[in-house]
């Protein structure tokens, strides 16, 4: 994975300066719904557009410095506004962090294959007040705020001055 994330800094310019290109990163390449496991750089797109309507140099090439490319079609991206103010319901992207740690961003909603419960996804250092899995300092029932705890502060400092 060195080898690919040294030669993702490389072209990085290159790939974000095409047209219709929103993001580059590094991971598995995929076919269909298939992981092929072979390394690649992941080249995301706003809309997949064919060939023909696309220079020749803003065409992402099959492979590059040796490495697969993975054109994966996303959509627009765009900034839904701060991200650190209260807000009910609480969505994916808003501040949110353990009452103890300091703040992180709500990254999805997701559901539990078993119980079929909703859950929300976020790093550990966000919602369990540790940096790995064997530093867990929470507890279940613990509280969550929205916007996290140095957000608040943040805010607070912001407004008063």
């Amino acid at each position: 994975m060195n080898k690919l994330l040294s030669a993702l800094n490389k072209n990085r310019t290159k790939f974000l300066g095409m047209k219709n290109v929103v993001g580059v990163g590094v991971g598995y390449k995929q076919v269909g719904e298939n992981d092929t496991g072979k390394p690649a750089f992941i080249v995301y797109v706003e809309k997949k557009l064919p060939r023909t309507n696309l220079s020749r140099s803003h065409i992402v090439p099959r492979q590059v410095d040796g490495l697969e490319t993975d054109v994966v079609e996303m959509g627009v991206v765009k900034m839904l506004g701060v991200r650190t103010t209260r807000e009910r319901p609480c969505h994916p992207g808003m501040s949110i962090g353990h009452y103890q740690s300091t703040a992180g961003t709500f990254g999805a909603v997701v559901q539990d294959k078993a119980t079929r419960d909703l859950m929300i996804l976020s790093n550990n250092h966000v919602l369990a007040n540790g940096s790995s899995i064997q530093d867990v300092r929470a507890k279940a029932g613990d509280p969550v705020l929205q916007p996290g705890g140095c957000d608040t502060a943040w805010e607070r400092a912001k407004d008063s001055g």
